[in-house]
């Protein structure tokens, strides 16, 4: 309307113009004027309509440009997920991939679902799983024709699966549950001895613990998955299913029953205390509950090097994660020294070589790292996580084998000391016995003797009474015999002078 009333209040002035000028000018002056005037604002319509007309153009273009970043918004939310979300859903594309990239990587092949067609002494024969059974011998089953190859259909074609003699394989027992067979034992490393069309026999690498060959032989396991490679650790394997991540689980909720299934351990040991506990149940209950620890807050006395920490970025940062340089992870490693990625297949590629941060983003690092870039204020720390060490199962199973084998050599070794222990205590016992025997034919002896010296010290004691009296009788003798020999001298000597006054002699 307004530009409708321009148009009508332009137009009169025009007119009005062109009257009070129509005198001085000309005719043509006039005509002239009056098409310029007609012509300018045939031009300012078209030009109006256009502008219309690519305002409309440009209101369209800005709607379907507003949809089609909304839909690749939400096809790269389907993609990777929301990467502002501090707990990103995991079940979009990218991280399942990445996730299923993760759970190959380094997995080699794997046959599930492998029939146990025979045991025999040291070794066993499988039908590997989703291979047509071959009829070696058609015979009546009833005539002794294995299973497997009895319910085989006729014709079936032989497939082979790529599998040699003389591969290692790691073999598991599967067990059934809702979700399908699953391994669920470790049944040890086995040799391909033979393989032939899906059916190959194996024997083990080395000698089998007693757990192994008692589930080898209790036929619990009736059939086995055959890992080429032994299946890597990881932080959520053992993730109770639809778990996420959480402050107090950033792994999510550990299934304590599928890890207590999947370690032979009594349940009741995740929260039982290590006093009160023998050897073996205490190395259990630890071991348990460094599984259903992981990702959660450390425990009291936890060592350094498994204390993470979980830490909330202060400003904008960018981490650069793959290495310029590019190898094989059996050239050294799948990490740099500066834990950058070298192996090509955990490498991000151009577009995701670094990772972002946004100010309040949160995530876990390792002790080091979080203290280097809280020097920087980059970070604030928000709590400390404990995060399990990963185990490489193929070096810990030898290793146990290794100790077993180690133990029961020991106790073998042991058994035959205590043997030679409880002889020696035997004939120790036995010397005691002896000795006692003499020990107490030796009282009875020091009884006897001192029985005796008793006496013997009494008759001493009588005797140097009489000893001493008869001594004192012998002196007042000895003194009447002095004064005797004194009166008689006197006498004699009175005598001899009485003689000699008679004798006029000497008498001596």
């Amino acid at each position: 309307m307004i530009v409708w009333l321009v148009v009508v209040l332009t137009l009169a002035l025009f007119i009005w113009m062109m009257v009070k000028s129509v005198k001085e000018w000309g005719a043509l002056h006039a005509v002239l004027v009056s098409l310029m005037f007609i012509q300018v604002w045939c031009f300012l319509f078209f030009t109006a309509g256009v502008a219309s007309r690519r305002n409309g153009y440009v209101k369209a273009y800005d709607t379907l440009r507003k949809k089609v970043a909304d839909r690749e918004r939400e096809l790269d939310q389907v993609r990777t997920g929301d990467k502002l979300n501090p707990n990103p859903d995991l079940d979009s594309y990218v991280p399942v991939t990445k996730q299923l990239e993760r759970l190959s990587v380094e997995r080699g092949r794997v046959w599930r679902g492998a029939n146990v067609t025979g045991l025999a002494q040291n070794e066993a024969t499988l039908q590997l799983g989703m291979v047509a059974p071959v009829i070696l011998n058609p015979v009546d089953p009833g005539e002794g024709a294995a299973p497997a190859a009895a319910n085989a259909p006729a014709g079936a074609p032989a497939v082979d699966l790529g599998i040699t003699a003389q591969t290692i394989v790691h073999v598991f027992g599967e067990s059934s549950d809702q979700r399908g067979l699953l391994p669920s034992i470790y049944l040890g490393e086995f040799v391909v001895t033979e393989a032939n069309a899906g059916i190959i026999k194996v024997k083990p690498t080395s000698v089998l613990t007693a757990e192994q060959i008692a589930a080898i032989g209790s036929g619990r396991f009736p059939s086995w998955s055959v890992y080429e490679l032994m299946p890597l650790d990881s932080h959520d394997a053992f993730a109770a299913e639809g778990s996420k991540s959480e402050d107090t689980a950033i792994f999510g909720r550990m299934d304590l029953n599928e890890i207590a299934n999947l370690l032979s351990i009594d349940p009741a040991l995740a929260t039982a205390e290590p006093t009160g506990l023998s050897v073996k149940e205490a190395i259990k209950a630890r071991v348990l509950q460094s599984y259903l620890n992981d990702g959660a807050r450390p425990p009291e006395g936890t060592p350094p090097e498994q204390v993470y920490v979980q830490v909330e970025f202060l400003k904008d940062y960018t981490i650069e994660v793959d290495a310029q340089e590019q190898r094989n992870a059996t050239e050294g490693g799948f990490y740099d020294l500066s834990g950058r990625s070298v192996d090509a297949r955990l490498k991000r590629g151009e577009d995701g070589a670094k990772v972002s941060f946004k100010q309040g983003d949160r995530i876990v690092f390792d002790s080091s790292t979080s203290n280097d870039l809280g020097k920087q204020d980059i970070i604030k720390i928000v709590t400390p996580v404990f995060v399990r060490s990963l185990n490489d199962y193929e070096y810990a199973f030898r290793e146990v084998r290794r100790q077993i084998t180690a133990a029961l050599q020991d106790a073998v070794l042991i058994q035959r000391e205590l043997a030679e222990m409880q002889k020696s205590q035997g004939i120790a016992d036995n010397q005691v016995r002896l000795g006692q025997d003499e020990r107490s034919k030796l009282d009875k002896d020091f009884a006897q003797y001192k029985k005796e010296l008793d006496v013997i010290g009494a008759e001493a004691t009588r005797l140097g009474e009489t000893v001493q009296t008869t001594r004192s009788e012998i002196s007042a003798t000895f003194k009447q015999i002095q004064a005797l020999r004194d009166q008689i001298v006197m006498k004699q000597k009175a005598l001899s002078e009485s003689i000699n006054a008679l004798s006029g002699a000497t008498n001596p």
